[in-house]
């Protein structure tokens, strides 16, 4: 089983979210394609299980996944933008 890399997960959801935001713009103007619905709803299962992987293997991703028997963990690490200790 291949080894999850932080920095490799973090830059698929930020790409399955920019192809997610894209679609859906799209889907604003063409909201009777079939294509790009099905497009949209498999890049959301993509983005669904790589956010459920980082949160499980590393910190959450936002505030919104925090668990409650945790401590407010939200802001005592880097953030993902300033990079590791």
């Amino acid at each position: 089983m291949k080894e999850i890399n932080k920095e490799e997960l973090f830059y698929k959801i930020q790409s399955v979210s920019f192809a997610m935001e894209d679609v859906r713009l799209y889907l604003d103007t063409h909201p009777d394609d079939i294509a790009a619905c099905e497009y949209y709803d498999a890049y959301k299962k993509i983005r669904t299980k790589s956010v459920n992987q980082y949160n499980r293997f590393f910190d959450p991703l936002d505030a919104y996944n925090i668990k409650r028997e945790e401590y407010w963990s939200w802001c005592t690490k880097p953030w993902p933008w300033e990079g590791e200790d």
